[in-house]
């Protein structure tokens, strides 16, 4: 396992339950966190840079999940060794290194597999499955909300210089593979605007992404960090088909979270509907080995080695998905469409300077983004509906809604209480 931060304590339990597989070292530049790791997980060995693990005859393969722009240094030098690669999303920071990685790997003959984690869920599998069948009908739209409200995530890896961006390097190459996946179409072009919504983050935090894919499908994607409720940590998705549209809402973004499915619902003409329940085992043991994606990715993995067939979600994958990617990030600078395959050097420190200067001069500076629990405002229910604000007005309690200015007899004054 090279990297101990927050994505060792996904793949680290999978051992466990894992037969075909055993955890020979951990690597980080940080030895006293590897060391912590390797106690509490049983593991025998230590290295503090992946050039020294890679030279260990006992280590067949690694499992990157380092920040995206060390991976493609990590990926050529475990290449060159004869180690096989499981490396993370994002692929990389850039197209170029996603290209080095593929590469490194084709020209020393070991496999490579993306961990695309979203299409090792059966949940996920079974939407596959239901849009296979041909139940949908001809799909033309898919639309996903991606909402990840972690203010937590402010300064750390995932968003600051060097790992190409904010939300949309870490969420979009799951929801761009998702619906690429499910549908098998692949993305021709992209359209796209963000903006830095919280003050603190030098980084998008908010993006609406519209992709065109084959055979004329359409797919919308919203991402915030700015979010609460429900929502703070759901991803949500809508197909619609010529013969029904699939609702697949995900409540738990982290399996670790939750094992549960998310909720699947089929709305076909004529007022049907149908709910699709995976089901789990009576076993916990079993439930974990079901339903846990890091589980099933790793064992697809091992599979994929001791077999010598192609990795179920290939590097190519994981280009195609950072390609939209960087052509959003285009898009919403330079205001235009950008086609794929996009393969061009870009400069995202000096896109994310005209980013910066225009969300500052539009969205201003005084404002804050709420984090701790506050008492909500109480905000009356308007008595009449007939009297809304103007376009650009505001609400004023006493003019718009009111009894006031209302004739005696002209209403009765009756209302029934909520139910």
């Amino acid at each position: 396992m090279v990297g101990c931060g927050s994505v060792a304590d996904l793949y680290l339990p999978v051992f466990k339950h894992l037969s075909e597989a055993r955890l020979e070292a951990l690597v980080d530049v940080r030895p006293n966190v590897a060391r912590e790791l390797a106690a509490k997980y049983g593991v025998g060995k230590v290295y503090g840079d992946v050039r020294e693990a890679v030279r260990d005859p006992d280590i067949d393969a690694l499992i990157i999940g380092t920040p995206p722009e060390a991976h493609a240094g990590q990926v050529e030098a475990a290449a060159a060794a004869g180690k096989h690669v499981l490396c993370e999303k994002p692929m990389a920071a850039t197209v170029g290194d996603c290209r080095r990685i593929i590469d490194a790997c084709r020209k020393h003959g070991v496999k490579l597999q993306m961990a695309h984690m979203k299409r090792f869920m059966r949940g996920n599998q079974r939407v596959k499955a239901i849009v296979d069948s041909g139940i949908l009908g001809k799909v033309f739209l898919a639309e996903c909300h991606w909402d990840c409200g972690v203010p937590g995530l402010i300064d750390s890896y995932r968003e600051r210089k060097g790992t190409g961006g904010g939300s949309l390097q870490d969420h979009g190459p799951h929801c761009f593979d998702l619906v690429r996946w499910w549908t098998g179409n692949d993305i021709l072009s992209v359209s796209a605007t963000m903006r830095i919504v919280h003050p603190e983050r030098s980084y998008e935090d908010m993006v609406v992404a519209v992709l065109e894919h084959e055979n004329g499908m359409v797919s919308h994607h919203h991402m915030t960090r700015v979010s609460y409720g429900r929502e703070h940590s759901q991803d949500l998705y809508r197909l619609y088909g010529t013969a029904g549209t699939l609702v697949v809402r995900n409540d738990h973004h982290f399996p670790t979270r939750s094992l549960e499915s998310p909720e699947i619902i089929l709305y076909a003409p004529g007022g049907i509907s149908r709910r699709y329940e995976p089901g789990t085992g009576w076993n916990l043991d079993d439930t974990i080995m079901q339903n846990y994606p890091f589980y099933n990715e790793t064992k697809a993995f091992c599979r994929s080695i001791a077999s010598g067939e192609e990795p179920l979600v290939t590097g190519e994958d994981g280009m195609h998905a950072m390609e939209a990617v960087m052509a959003a990030y285009v898009s919403a600078v330079e205001g235009r469409k950008v086609d794929l395959p996009f393969r061009d050097e870009v400069d995202l420190e000096a896109l994310f300077d005209v980013i910066r200067g225009r969300d500052r001069k539009s969205l201003g500076v005084g404002y804050t983004v709420e984090t701790s629990a506050r008492m909500l405002p109480s905000v009356d229910t308007p008595f009449f509906g007939f009297s809304p604000p103007r376009t650009k007005e505001k609400w004023e309690p006493g003019k718009h809604g009111s009894r006031a200015g209302v004739r005696l007899g002209e209403f009765s004054g009756r209302i029934l209480p909520p139910q």
